[in-house]
C-alpha cells in the first residue's frame, strides 16, 4: 500500500511542479483540462454524475453532463492553483474582493471568538485568506490526506494562509476547545456526510462538532462563501461573501438546538448549490444507497 501511495504522490508532484513552472494562469488552465479528462474516466466521475442526477432530477442528461464537466474543471483549477498559494496570498489585495464585511465585523464585536463555516465550493482553500486579513490568526479544521506522502506537502502549502491547522479527530477536538478558551477563531468545512454526526435532510449525517462547541460556549456562527470573479486576468481572482451572524439556541432540548442550527447552515449550502451547482464538489459519497 505504501508503494502505491509513493507512486501516486510522485505523479501528483510532477504535475504540481509543472503547474508551478507554468504560472498561475496556464497552471490553472492545465489543471482544469486535466480535471475534466479525469472526470470522464475515474469512478468518482460516475459518482458525481449519480449525485447530480439525484439532486436535479428535472435537468436533462446534457445539462447534467455540462455541470459535471464544469465541476471537474473547477476542481482541476484548484489543484492547478495550489502550487501558487503563496503568490495568490501575496497578491490578495488585487485578487480578492469582499461582500458582507459588516457581518464579520458584527461577529468580532460580540467579543467572542467566531466559528466560521463554509463548504467545498469553488477554490474553498481561499476562504482562509479573508479571515486572516480581517480577524487575524484563525485556526482551520482539516481532514488528513489519505496519501501520507502528500500530507506534509499540502500542510506546508497551506501554511502561508492557515497558521493553525487542526486535524480532525479526538485530538483535534481537544485542540479546538483549548483554542476557544484562548479566544482564537476557528473555521471549517461542514458539508461532507459522516457515518456519525447529526442527521440532516439532503446530506444524510453532517459534521456538527463545531456547532456543538458554538452552543456550549455561546459563540457567534458566521457562514462564508468563495466564488470566482468572471472576466479577471486569470481564474485565481475571488469574491468572498460573509453572511449574517447567528447563534445556536440555548433551550432545554440540546439536540433540537443543534438540529435547528445545522438546518440553517445547510439552507445556505442548498441556496449556493442551486445558484452555481458546478462550484460544489459532487464527487463524494454523501448519500446512502
Amino acid at each position: 500500500m505504501q508503494y502505491k501511495y509513493y507512486i501516486q504522490a510522485s505523479v501528483a508532484k510532477f504535475f504540481l511542479f509543472s503547474y508551478r513552472l507554468a504560472g498561475i494562469r496556464v497552471g490553472s488552465y492545465l489543471g482544469s483540462w486535466l480535471g475534466r479528462a479525469l472526470g470522464r474516466v475515474l469512478p468518482e466521475g460516475r459518482l458525481a454524475s449519480k449525485n447530480l442526477a439525484l439532486a436535479f432530477p428535472e435537468l436533462s442528461d446534457v445539462e447534467l453532463r455540462q455541470i459535471s464537466s464544469n465541476m471537474w474543471g473547477n476542481l482541476g483549477r484548484l489543484i492547478g492553483e495550489f502550487p501558487h498559494m503563496s503568490q495568490i496570498v501575496d497578491q490578495a489585495d488585487a485578487r480578492f474582493e469582499y461582500d458582507g464585511l459588516e457581518h464579520l465585523q458584527a461577529a468580532i464585536a460580540s467579543g467572542k471568538s467566531p466559528i466560521i463555516l463554509s463548504g467545498h465550493f469553488s477554490n474553498w482553500e481561499m476562504a482562509m485568506v479573508g479571515l486572516g486579513k480581517f480577524i487575524g490568526k484563525t485556526a482551520s479544521l482539516y481532514r488528513r490526506a489519505n496519501n501520507p506522502y502528500m500530507e506534509d506537502w499540502i500542510v506546508r502549502q497551506r501554511g502561508t494562509f492557515m497558521p493553525i491547522q487542526i486535524q480532525k479527530g479526538s485530538a483535534g477536538a481537544r485542540q479546538m476547545i483549548e483554542l476557544i478558551q484562548q479566544s482564537t477563531p476557528i473555521a471549517g468545512l461542514v458539508d461532507q456526510r459522516l457515518n456519525s454526526g447529526d442527521p440532516i435532510e439532503f446530506l444524510g449525517r453532517a459534521p456538527s462538532a463545531m456547532v456543538k462547541l458554538a452552543r456550549k460556549y455561546q459563540l457567534p456562527i458566521i457562514m462564508t462563501r468563495i466564488t470566482r470573479r468572471p472576466g479577471s486576468p486569470d481564474s485565481a481572482y475571488f469574491k468572498q461573501t460573509f453572511y449574517p451572524v447567528f447563534y445556536t439556541a440555548q433551550t432545554d432540548d440540546m439536540q433540537a438546538d443543534i438540529d435547528a442550527s445545522m438546518r440553517q447552515i445547510y439552507d445556505h449550502f442548498e441556496d449556493w448549490i442551486k445558484q452555481r451547482p458546478e462550484d460544489w464538489f459532487w464527487a463524494h459519497n454523501r448519500w446512502l444507497d
